[in-house]
Parts: C-alpha cells; structure tokens; sequence
C-alpha cells in the first residue's frame, strides 16, 4: 500500500500519536504555525495532523488558519484531542476539519482514520469535477415538475428496495440532478447505516448526524444543513446560500426524499422482525413436535410396561394358589381377583388408545405447519431495484 506524506503538528513536544503514525506515514513533524506553512511551500502534502492531545481543547483559531493558507488549501486537517464536547466537534466540522480522533485510539485506528480521510479528499475531488458540470447543466433545465417526477418516481421505487444499501444508492441516484454533495445516515433498529456517494462514510460526519438526530427538524450551520426525519438524516455540505429559490426548491425536495427512506427503513425493520418472529415461531414448532414424538413413544413403552407387570403378577398368584392350601371359595377369589385386575388393566389402557391418537393428530398437523412455513421462506419474491434505476436517472416519471 503507497506510504503517504503527512505534516505532523503538535505544539506541545513529543506525543505518543506521534510515535504511532511513523510506522504508517512520512512524517514531517513541526511545532509552529510558521513552521507548519513554511514546510507546506517546500513540499507537498496528503493530509495534516494538528495533535492537541497535551490540552483539553483544540485552537481552532490555529487550525482555521491553516485550512484558509494557500499551500495547504484542500489537504485534509485531522485534530486529535482528549475532548468529547459536542460542541468541538461542531467547530471542528464547521471550520472544515475532516476527522476528530481522540489520542486514546489504537495506533491501527488512527492510521486507518488518516488513510480514511485521505481517500474520501481524492475522491471528493474526483468527483467535485463532474457535479460542478452536473450542477451547471440540472439546473439550468430544472423545472418544479421535473422536480416531482423525481420525487414520485424515487418513492415509487423506494419499496423494490430490500436493504439499506440499495436504499441508499437509489437515493443518491436520485440527487444527483440537484448537484448536492451529502451523507446520508439511516437508523435501523438492527445496524446505523452511512453513506455518501462515493460509497464511503465520513466519521465526523456520522458522529455529528447521530447526536443531531434528535436536534430538530432542520439545522443550518454555514453552507451545510442537517434533515432529521424519523430514522433517517441527511447532511448537505453545499446548499445554494445565495440563490434564494434553488435553496427552497433544495429544501423542499430533499425533504420528501427523506419521508419515503424513513418510511421504507420502518418498513424493512418490521420485515425484519417478522422474520425473526416466523424463524423463533418454526423453532419452537420443531421443538414441540419432538417432544410429542418423544413423550408418544415413552407414553407406548410406559402402557406396555405396566400390562406386562400386572399379566405377571396375576400369572404368579395362580401358579402359587395351589400349594397355598387354601378352601376352594378362596381359591375362587383370589382367581376371579387376577383376573379382573388383567381385564380392568386392559380396558383402561383401551381407553388410553384415544389419546395416543389425539397426540398423532397433534403432532401431524404441527409436522405439516412446519413443512408449510418452510416452503413459504424457500422462495421470496425478488423485490429488488432493476439494475436500469440504478444507472441512470431516465426512468424518471414525466409529469407533462
């Protein structure tokens, strides 16, 4: 893997961080403002690191001005701190840092967060061209309806969609005409999904959309603007401040594209949990049709048991009434009494017999719910989105 150039800053001496990232970057270590820019002229870098592990909060006055310097213009600014205030990472997004990593992360994991950035910035760039031509040619065509076929055509589609990762590619296929870079996070009550449309997901990103999930409806700080609706949230980086009608018409849309991801994310986790149901439900069923086998064949073995005890022993008495000396009219008892316990034992477990068939029925119709519910699971229907939806955006419904 290609080993990247990495300006460290950290004006507070040495760190640990520091020794962490030698073994995954070239590093070039400085310990001053003047420094840092002095070094950005000379050579050229992938990514800056500003490790203010030593005080409790970053200078973000400091690393505004490095992000403003010319040299160091689109490189990504890390900051590691010890601080978890919300409102740090705030600044620290809104002044255009790309990640916030505290000092106690593994060395794997801050080196893994770097490279992260480094690959979501080239991307970004990659595809900042194309949504500046994308954006200049939407919309100077786009019309409100155009705009709601869009919409109409994404909430017809939404319901092909059987997990979040095609939910979230058609929705960035569908943005894609309004030219706005974003994230997306859908909450399902089995995983947190993000995305972005270069498939990746930007940490700081996650964490800001995932603690402002409850923070209101819309949320605008700078050129960026937070939509929270139910399980879903989007954060556009590049709203229109001034133009006045695309920044409506951007709010308005993205909007309605948000309602229909939250109401399909409902949608897959009830499926979901039906799912889990029906599994625990054919399990249980498993279980008890085992058991009744089970208890039928101990319930027979048991029957057969007790005729054959009580057969031997009437069997013993009248081999023993001879030579016990008894009156003829004992012997006559104890005769009839033999017999009657061998016929009383019989007829009882005649009657027994109805339950023993009560149990086959029982476990039959069991049996035939589970065979049922195994040929209902073998073959769902494929619900998923046609590969032409996902391509391209001409599919789109025609209003007029």
């Amino acid at each position: 893997m290609e080993t990247y150039t990495v300006l460290y800053f950290h004006p507070e001496g040495a760190s640990g961080v520091r020794e962490q990232l030698e073994s995954c970057f070239e590093l070039t270590c400085v310990d001053s403002q003047a420094q840092c820019l002095e070094r950005a002229t000379e050579a050229t870098f992938k990514a800056i690191v500003a490790d203010w592990s030593g005080v409790e909060a970053p200078d973000f006055a400091c690393c505004e001005a490095l992000l403003a310097a010319e040299p160091l213009v689109g490189v990504p600014l890390i900051l590691v701190s010890p601080s978890t205030e919300l409102q740090h990472k705030v600044k620290a997004y809104e002044i255009g840092c790309d990640d916030f990593i505290e000092p106690s992360a593994t060395g794997e994991e801050i080196c893994a967060r770097i490279n992260k950035s480094v690959y979501n910035r080239i991307a970004a760039e990659q595809l900042s061209n194309r949504l500046k031509d994308a954006s200049d040619t939407a919309y100077a065509v786009m019309s409100d309806n155009s705009d709601l076929g869009c919409n109409i055509q994404f909430l017809l589609d939404v319901h092909r969609c059987d997990n979040l990762d095609e939910l979230g590619l058609l929705f960035f296929t569908a943005v894609q005409r309004y030219g706005i870079s974003c994230s997306l996070q859908m909450r399902s009550i089995f995983e947190t999904k993000n995305m972005e449309a270069t498939g990746l997901a930007r940490d700081l990103e996650a964490q800001l959309l995932y603690q402002m999930r409850d923070a209101g409806r819309y949320i605008d700080f700078g050129r960026r603007t937070v939509f929270n609706y139910g399980q879903a949230s989007i954060l556009i980086r590049n709203m229109p401040v001034d133009n006045e009608r695309k920044y409506g018409s951007i709010k308005d849309n993205t909007f309605a594209l948000i309602q229909g991801i939250d109401a399909r994310v409902k949608a897959l986790d009830a499926k979901q949990s039906l799912i889990d149901e029906k599994q625990s439900l054919m399990k249980l069923s498993a279980d008890v049709h085992k058991v009744m086998q089970e208890i039928d064949q101990a319930y027979q073995a048991v029957m057969r048991d007790i005729v054959s005890q009580v057969e031997d022993t009437a069997e013993a008495i009248m081999d023993r009434i001879p030579v016990l000396a008894l009156s003829e009219e004992q012997e006559r008892f104890f005769e009839q009494a033999a017999h009657d316990v061998v016929a009383n034992t019989n007829r009882v477990f005649n009657e027994g017999i109805k339950v023993d068939e009560y149990l086959q029925q029982l476990s039959a119709s069991v049996k035939q719910a589970l065979e049922h519910s195994r040929q209902t699971t073998s073959g769902p229907e494929d619900t998923r989105v046609p590969p032409h939806l996902r391509a391209s955006g001409s599919s789109d419904v025609e209003m007029f």
